[in-house]
């Protein structure tokens, strides 16, 4: 039980990886953008990539919590299944 995070903890680390998931997502995308089509500074490439992000983090709550939501109602199957093993 140590090593478990606490039910505080929990979604600020769902929220920290899912953003630095979402970043580096867009930077990935970038960099491979420019490796092809050469620099995208100040161009509609890079004014979408901006605002994707900007939508990213407002889709960041509603991902918790749908996340959040599957992640309870799993364990409250799995709960019910020992219950009822026993």
């Amino acid at each position: 039980m140590q090593g478990r995070l606490s039910n505080r903890a929990r979604p600020l680390c769902l929220t920290a990886v899912l953003w630095l998931c979402g970043v580096a997502l867009l930077f990935l995308i970038k960099a491979v953008i420019e490796s092809v089509d050469g620099p995208i500074g100040e161009t509609w490439i890079d004014l979408t990539l901006v605002l994707t992000a900007y939508l990213f983090f407002f889709l960041l709550a509603p991902l918790q919590n749908w996340i959040s939501h599957r992640s309870r109602k799993r364990e409250r199957r799995k709960s019910r299944s020992h219950q009822t093993s026993e």
